[in-house]
């Protein structure tokens, strides 16, 4: 044979045997074996055994993820032979890819210590539908930006380039250079609107990223993206921005100190993040109304609170009628859990163990049926009813 599979982790190695020299290159990313010439028939039967026996499992690894996998689709990079652990690192990103009427979850992945790109999972049960090639160094980097609009899945480097992917299949649409630095995506009227650190606004068409005259102070639609301070139907709040907002300080509701807000777009509480101002410290969360009057307040944690770490709490996601709110115990090896009121009263719904893993988050969404809470490495999907872990995206740490 001339190359072997490893079932391990996928990785394929040319076979040398020294018959014949080469000055061929090794192809990217593989290796070589170099095995000495057999001393008797003995020898060589002992070698072509092992190397057949490679061989034969490694097609049948294939063979599973192919089988598990399905096909790759829209001339998107296949997603065949991938056995090597992959993990799911990025904001999930929420939308209909296959037209099935379920959301369907598009986010960055990567091999651990090696490439990354961007894929799309089946909403249902967490099945791969697409990925895109491998992404740059500058398009995967904290910098970069991914957004859903209209029927594209836009990523934008540091450096300002701008890669279009049809969100039906996942391969590349058009290309654009901004020359500056992406803050946000946001959705405007017929046109994608690309902000930048340089307060300037940048609009693309969406069918072949031609630039469009924007039209001054028009409204631009929230998206799905990687950027957690913003989500469809909500936006996220810092205490200096309370005063613009019409929010309580910081410190003004009793008991109560807060750093963060929940603010829901349309009519409705807005709700407070923030901790214990006395005493033990724990997370706590609040509801207000447009005067600023307190609905209700309560202590995040459904377990013991003096078992979970002393610091407020600063993230959440809000989608009808119900908030979720996710806390870190204090022992790192007990892991994260979520926490889900219902908004209108704050009486508490369920309280679950996401992991007991890596504490590092990459950011919570939410839909009308479930929730979706990215780690550093894996993504875990719960049903918004009633709290119960249905799938798992990538890897655990």
């Amino acid at each position: 044979m001339d190359a072997v599979t490893c079932q391990y982790c996928g990785a394929r190695s040319l076979v040398d045997r020294g018959r014949k020299p080469t000055t061929a290159p090794i192809p990217q990313g593989m290796h070589v074996v170099r095995v000495a010439p057999p001393s008797s028939n003995a020898a060589g039967v002992i070698v072509m055994s092992v190397v057949v026996a490679m061989v034969v499992v490694g097609a049948a690894a294939g063979a599973f993820v192919m089988n598990a996998s399905g096909p790759s689709r829209g001339g998107s990079t296949p997603l065949l032979g991938v056995v090597a652990k992959t993990y799911f690192s990025d904001r999930p990103m929420l939308a209909d890819v296959n037209g099935d009427g379920t959301p369907d979850v598009i986010g960055k992945s990567n091999v651990p210590g090696g490439e990354e790109w961007i894929a799309a999972y089946d909403g249902r049960d967490g099945k791969p539908i697409w990925k895109t090639a491998a992404l740059t160094k500058d398009a995967a980097n904290h910098e970069a930006r991914r957004a859903i609009v209209f029927d594209r899945m836009i990523s934008i480097d540091a450096l300002g380039k701008v890669q279009a992917h049809d969100l039906r299949t996942g391969t590349p649409s058009w290309s654009a250079l901004l020359g500056e630095k992406a803050r946000r995506l946001c959705q405007g009227d017929g046109v994608i609107v690309v902000e930048t650190v340089d307060d300037a606004k940048h609009g693309l068409e969406p069918a072949t990223g031609k630039r469009r005259e924007l039209a001054k102070d028009a409204a631009c639609k929230t998206v799905p993206s990687s950027i957690q301070e913003e989500a469809p139907g909500y936006r996220f709040a810092r205490w200096h921005e309370f005063d613009e907002l019409g929010l309580p300080g910081s410190h003004e509701v009793e008991g109560m100190s807060v750093s963060g807000a929940i603010i829901p777009s349309g009519p409705g509480p807005r709700f407070l993040l923030g901790g214990r101002s006395k005493g033990s410290q724990v997370g706590m969360v609040a509801a207000v109304d447009n005067k600023k009057k307190v609905l209700w307040k309560t202590v995040v944690p459904g377990v013991d609170p003096l078992t979970t770490r002393a610091t407020g709490v600063e993230a959440g996601a809000y989608e009808g009628g119900f908030l979720v709110v996710p806390y870190d115990m204090k022992d790192h090896k007990d892991g994260t859990r979520l926490a889900c009121f219902e908004a209108a009263t704050g009486k508490r719904l369920w309280d679950v163990q996401v992991h007991k893993k890596s504490q590092v988050s990459s950011g919570i969404s939410i839909s009308a049926n479930d929730v979706f809470f990215a780690s550093w490495t894996a993504l875990y999907v719960f049903s918004l009813k009633t709290g119960q872990l249905r799938y798992m995206i990538g890897t655990e740490f």
